[in-house]
Formats: C-alpha cells, sequence, structure tokens
C-alpha cells in the first residue's frame, strides 16, 4: 500500500509574523495619512452621532425633523437604538470622543477580518486590500459605520453553519445600527432559519431592556427618512438610479430604474434563500442589504470584501480587482461607476460560483455511485 503523498508545508510562524507587521505597517501608514489630511471631513460623521447623543442626555429629541436633505454631515436617521452605542465616545468630549471612535472602527474592522471563515492568507489579502481602499479610509475618518457592520457581518458569516442563533442575533444588532440589515431578516424568513430569526428577537429583546428610548423616537425616524428630499440627485450617490441620472437619464426615469434595481436585488435574495447554499444566500443578502437604497455612498463598499473573501477562498483570483479598484491611490483615476460595478459584480458572481461548485459535486457523486465496486480477493 502507497503511503499518502504528503501535505504541503505550512508558513513558519516567524515568516507570518514579519507578512503581518510589514502588512500592519502598509495599512497603518495608509490610514494614518488619510487622517492627517482629512481636514474639515475628520469625524464629520461622528458629530453627527455626538450632537444626537447629547440631545439625549439632555432630554430633547432625538431627530431635528427640520432638516430634508442628506450627503453632508447635518442629518441624524439612524435608528434610535444607536445612541447607547454612542453615549460613551459622546461623553468624553468632541476631539477625545472623536479619537476613540475612530480607534473603535479600526479595532471592529481588524477584529472582523480576524475572525473571516477563509485561509489566513485570504484573510490578509482582504484586509490589506480593504485597509488601502478609499472605503475603508474615508468612512473612517468621517466617524461612518461600515466598519462595525464589517464586524457583525463577518460573525454572522462564521458561525452561519454551526450556530446560527449567534448570526441572527449580529444581525440583529446591525439592524440596531442601521436599518439595511433588515433585508438579511427577510433572507432568514425565506430560509426558514428560525434559530437565526430567534436570535435577531433576542437582540431585540437586549435593545429593549436597555430602555434607552421609547416608541416615540422611531416614529420620529420614519418621519425624518419620509421627508428626505430625493437623493438621487446628490453627485456622491453611487446607486444605479443616480448614476443613470448623472448620465443624463431624465430624473422620473432614474428614479424609476433604481426603484426596479431594488425589486430585482430583493428578487435575486428570495431565490438565492430558496435555491443557494446557507453561505452563498447569506452573502448575497448581506450585499444587497448596502444596495436596496436610494442613497448608496462609496464607504458602503467596504461590505464587499466580505463576497471577496468567500471568492477568493474558492480561488476566483480575479475577485480582488473588486477592492483593489477601489484603492485610495487609484480614486484620480478610476469613475465612480466602478462602485455600482463592484456590487452587482459581487451579486452575481456569489450565486454563479456557487451554483457551478454545487453542479460539480452533485456531478462527482453521481460518477461515484454510477462507478464499478472493486472487485475483492477470491
Amino acid at each position: 500500500m502507497s503511503a499518502p503523498p504528503p501535505r504541503p508545508a505550512r508558513p513558519g510562524r516567524n515568516f507570518r509574523l514579519t507578512v503581518l507587521i510589514l502588512v500592519g505597517f502598509v495599512a497603518g501608514a495608509y490610514l494614518a495619512f488619510g487622517i492627517a489630511t482629512a481636514k474639515q471631513t475628520l469625524g464629520c460623521d461622528f458629530q453627527v452621532y455626538r450632537a444626537a447623543a447629547d440631545r439625549f442626555l439632555t432630554g430633547l429629541p432625538l431627530y431635528d425633523t427640520s432638516i430634508s436633505s442628506t450627503g453632508s454631515c447635518n442629518l441624524f436617521y439612524y435608528p434610535p437604538s444607536f445612541v447607547a452605542l454612542v453615549v460613551p465616545f459622546a461623553l468624553l468630549g468632541e476631539t477625545l470622543g472623536n479619537a476613540a471612535w475612530i480607534a473603535f472602527l479600526v479595532v471592529c474592522y481588524i477584529v472582523g477580518c480576524a475572525v473571516l471563515p477563509v485561509r489566513w492568507e485570504v484573510k490578509l489579502a482582504v484586509f490589506l486590500a480593504g485597509a488601502v481602499s478609499w472605503p475603508f479610509i474615508f468612512g473612517v475618518r468621517i466617524g461612518q459605520v461600515a466598519p462595525i457592520l464589517y464586524l457583525l457581518f463577518a460573525v454572522g458569516w462564521r458561525w452561519l453553519e454551526r450556530w446560527p442563533a449567534v448570526t441572527g442575533f449580529a444581525v440583529g444588532l446591525g439592524v440596531l445600527v442601521k436599518l439595511q440589515p433588515i433585508v438579511i431578516v427577510g433572507w432568514l424568513v425565506v430560509r426558514r432559519m428560525w434559530s437565526g430569526l430567534a436570535g435577531v428577537v433576542a437582540a431585540g429583546i437586549v435593545a429593549a431592556g436597555l430602555a434607552v428610548v421609547g416608541l416615540g423616537a422611531w416614529i420620529e425616524m420614519v418621519n425624518v427618512l419620509r421627508n428626505l428630499d430625493n437623493a438621487i440627485t446628490a453627485p456622491t450617490n453611487v446607486s444605479l438610479g443616480a448614476i443613470a441620472y448623472q448620465h443624463g437619464l431624465p430624473l422620473e426615469a432614474a428614479s424609476l430604474l433604481g426603484i426596479l434595481g431594488i425589486l430585482a436585488v430583493l428578487a435575486l435574495v428570495v431565490v438565492c434563500g430558496l435555491r443557494a447554499s446557507t453561505e452563498a444566500g447569506f452573502l448575497v443578502a448581506v450585499v444587497a442589504s448596502q444596495v436596496v437604497s436610494p442613497i448608496i455612498w462609496t464607504h458602503y463598499a467596504l461590505i464587499l470584501l466580505l463576497p471577496v473573501a468567500w471568492l477568493l477562498q474558492r480561488r476566483q483570483w480575479w475577485a480582488a480587482l473588486i477592492p483593489v479598484s477601489q484603492a485610495w491611490v487609484l480614486l484620480p483615476f478610476m469613475p465612480i461607476e466602478i462602485y455600482p460595478v463592484g456590487f452587482y459584480l459581487a451579486l452575481l458572481a456569489v450565486p454563479i460560483v456557487d451554483w457551478r461548485e454545487r453542479a460539480t459535486k452533485r456531478s462527482a457523486s453521481r460518477a461515484d455511485a454510477l462507478a464499478p465496486s472493486p472487485v475483492g480477493p477470491s
């Protein structure tokens, strides 16, 4: 009997440590330069969160219902439960609170990359590609919540198969940070993943137990969102309708195109919930949660690192082009259309690769079943 082939040698601990140090140095240098050059945008969104927390602490309404436009740091339209996370940072004051918030976002990103259920070299590649990208650097320096969602979605993905309740809890916390992850809750319903839905309910119970805000604050949030102007005309909006409008499509037609695009994405979530594998369906729902909105900012693209990691794990090396095309150094040369292309490419690539992978496994299983049984010694 022949001996089994030797396993490929794994990189030594010293090699990994050296690579980690080099990658950390590059990532830290990029982030430091990004923060140093932020000027008036540094902590832009955090100051909005801090102002909402200050209003809460002084007994004033969380939301300023007189503001009807978005696209600049002037509006708090997050779920009222989000203020519970912001209050400790707001108590530190404007400067120290902003610094602590930035550090918190960076830690969320690092931990999110660390818990990805992929090989270590894929984790490292994803971390570096994201760390030098415009969505990460810009999002962190203005204080956006994308790294928080990235961490929650990474946790949800890691324990998706083993403990769906943990996935549901992470998704539920995501909804309490920003409304868009409600799409993933819909996917859990389509998938009939009842333990995951129990986790979502548990997150809601925890939020209710905190008793930070009452029902009135949620009603105020709905009114604020309803009164917002059509953001499709914002030049930094990279939604399908906004891009079409920027290329000359009339406002009504661009708005209709945007609605049709959202419906198509939701339909894809349902189809993947019914037909795709659990991992692929979850990641499609995660990306869809960032796309099913008439307003998509460039920092939302940080979430694309999750399907990119899944694709790289399957040796779909072309997927690295998605975050690489959003690298900060390429910002002056890349058209803004690169962002919607990245979103829709990920939405389509994940189920296609998943279908091919499962078709190959089915073919291999049928071939094994049809193969003649080995004849033993008489």
